[in-house]
């Protein structure tokens, strides 16, 4: 079995998401890392699947954006009031959405590179004890 770590972001309740996304064990925990292992032949398909969650936490994070430059849907007070909360909710600041959506961009890049490293140091002493017992 391969082992490597997975990154899990330490986010507030904003990012419950992004650290189920990294592994929830390591996540109720509050963040840092935690180990898995997976099948060699299987590594590449988990490297496609985080990655392509990269992808989808990328363009959501568009529609973050979107959210904090929304305007006021009335003239009334109580409507100013709610798009500046909705904004910060949505916003880069710490447990804010683009903040948590952010982090787990990293977390999973970083865990990529992990499983990349753990793999290609996996097939390096596969090879060496390939070509010890060759001789």
């Amino acid at each position: 079995m391969l082992m490597f770590d997975a990154v899990v972001p330490a986010v507030k309740a904003a990012g419950a998401a992004a650290g189920a996304a990294a592994g929830a064990a390591a996540g109720a925990a509050g963040g840092g890392t935690a180990r898995f292992s997976v099948d060699p032949d299987q590594a590449q398909k988990m490297i496609t699947g985080l990655e392509a969650a990269i992808a989808r936490l990328t363009d959501l994070a568009k529609k973050g954006d979107e959210l904090t430059q929304s305007g006021a849907p009335g003239p009334d007070p109580y409507s100013g009031w709610a798009t500046l909360e909705m904004r910060k909710s949505a916003g880069p600041q710490a447990g804010g959405y683009m903040w948590a959506n952010d982090a787990a961009v990293k977390a999973l890049e970083q865990t990529v590179a992990n499983i990349k490293k753990a793999l290609a140091e996996y097939r390096g002493t596969d090879e060496a004890a390939e070509n010890a017992v060759k001789g």
